[in-house]
């Protein structure tokens, strides 16, 4: 029975392999970033440290201060939005929808202009219930951290994707 309760709970594990399932890790972020300075974030917003962390565990040097041999990833605005998804005969709120909006440009080392890298947007749906435990506030921080991680994981991807177009399409 051993034997079987063992093969029960690997197979799932060597099925999941198998067809080409990893879990999710952090994208790289180029080497053309190392250095870089982060900016337009105070340092204590949890979005900015979300971000050196993750440009940190993928080697690059994160600089507290501008430098001209520094790339510069700025943050140009971020905007949180709470629209009301859905209300229950009683008229209260039952769903809301929260929404993150990041718009960014990246400088490089001597370039005069920088690089738009457009908007990216993440947002989560919960159900709203007052005898929830969590409070409506410690529920949306919650989401908020889960939507961080989404546009820091975009911002990567969004990054080498625009300087991959600036290469001609090379894998760098």
């Amino acid at each position: 029975m051993n034997r079987a309760r063992r093969l029960f709970v690997l197979l799932p594990a060597v099925l999941a392999s198998g067809c080409g399932f990893a879990l999710r890790g952090a994208p790289d972020w180029p080497p053309e970033l190392d250095p870089i300075h982060i900016g337009g974030l105070g340092v204590r917003d949890p979005l900015y440290l979300l971000l050196v962390q993750n440009v940190r565990a993928a080697g690059a040097e994160v600089l507290s201060a501008r430098s001209p041999e520094a790339a510069e990833l700025r943050v140009l605005s971020l905007r949180d939005q709470r629209r009301v998804l859905s209300v229950t005969g009683a008229a209260r709120v039952s769903e809301y929808e929260l929404v993150r909006v990041l718009d960014t440009e990246l400088r490089l080392p001597g370039e005069a202009e920088p690089l738009p890298l457009g908007r990216l947007e993440a947002s989560r749906i919960y159900v709203f219930d007052a005898a929830s435990v969590l409070t409506r506030s410690e529920r949306e921080e919650e989401l908020a951290r889960a939507m961080n991680r989404d546009l820091v994981r975009l911002l990567a991807l969004r990054v080498r994707a625009v300087l991959r177009g600036r290469h001609g399409g090379s894998d760098g």
